[in-house]
């Protein structure tokens, strides 16, 4: 009988033991990290959900990288419609400004709970507005200004012109300036794969991801607060600005590096 009892004990003991391994890993890890990638720099926790699924939150920021470039006026001269002389138009230097700042809450399922391969879906959320560009020089598109203030311009006997960045024409305002914005959604949802844990099994991990956070048809605004529509104009001036425009989807690549707290 005793044989029995302990036989019975000992069973008992090694289910309890599976039961608490099995439920190690819920909610009772924390790591924190630091993050590099094309989304920016940022930091982020995590807490693991079964063998098979982390949450992970946190924020990224993009460094306020700036470039500067030329852009052509949509007509190479003008008749001026004060003077009443034709004046030629020169390209205008811009000044471009990615500005990304993101919070994020990210699933990793993992298949195999052996291994690190797992699956990632989630959100990006925080600023719409992720590039700016601006004319350098106050006040250099008076003369444009004036011309599309005109009574054939008013009228629409002539077009107005502008800016053109890509598909895309801008006139300045009554100051003679000019400023663009490229907007996104808010909410970028995002699909990824990646190799490594959010919450490492040792005390330092690292984990790469790739992926994609869908942000929509990106809308340029001008400084009115107006969205301007494409045009067919054939430009490949506007730098970064031309070519974010074209896309619904960002490409994430992301290197993480952290450290298990408990």
């Amino acid at each position: 009988m005793k044989k029995i009892l302990f036989g019975f004990a000992a069973a008992f003991f090694a289910m309890t033991s599976a039961t608490a391994q099995v439920d190690a890993r819920i909610f009772n890890h924390l790591s924190a990290a630091l993050n590099v990638g094309t989304p920016g720099i940022g930091a982020d926790v995590a807490v693991p959900c079964t063998r098979f699924l982390d949450f992970e939150a946190g924020f990224s920021i993009m460094p306020k990288i700036t470039y500067n470039t030329d852009v052509h006026l949509s007509m190479g001269s003008i008749i001026d419609p004060i003077s009443n002389t034709l004046v030629p138009l020169s390209n205008v230097p811009i000044q471009g400004k990615l500005n990304m700042v993101n919070g994020k809450f990210l699933v990793n399922f993992y298949p195999f709970p052996l291994n690190s391969l797992h699956l990632t879906v989630g959100a990006y959320f925080g600023k719409g507005e992720i590039v700016e560009v601006y004319n350098t020089v106050p006040g250099q598109l008076s003369t444009v200004t004036a011309y599309n203030n005109s009574p054939a311009v008013q009228s629409g006997v002539t077009k107005p012109i502008g800016l053109e960045l890509g598909d895309y024409l801008l006139t300045p305002d009554a100051n003679g300036n000019a400023r663009a914005t490229l907007n996104t959604n808010g909410f970028k949802p995002y699909f990824g794969l990646g190799y490594g844990r959010a919450v490492p099994h040792k005390r330092i991990g690292f984990k790469v991801d790739l992926g994609v956070m869908v942000w929509g048809t990106p809308e340029v605004v001008d400084q009115n607060g107006v969205s301007l529509s494409k045009q067919d104009l054939d430009n490949s001036d506007g730098g970064a600005f031309r070519v974010i425009s074209k896309f619904k989807v960002y490409p994430v690549l992301n290197f993480r590096l952290c450290g298990r707290i408990f």
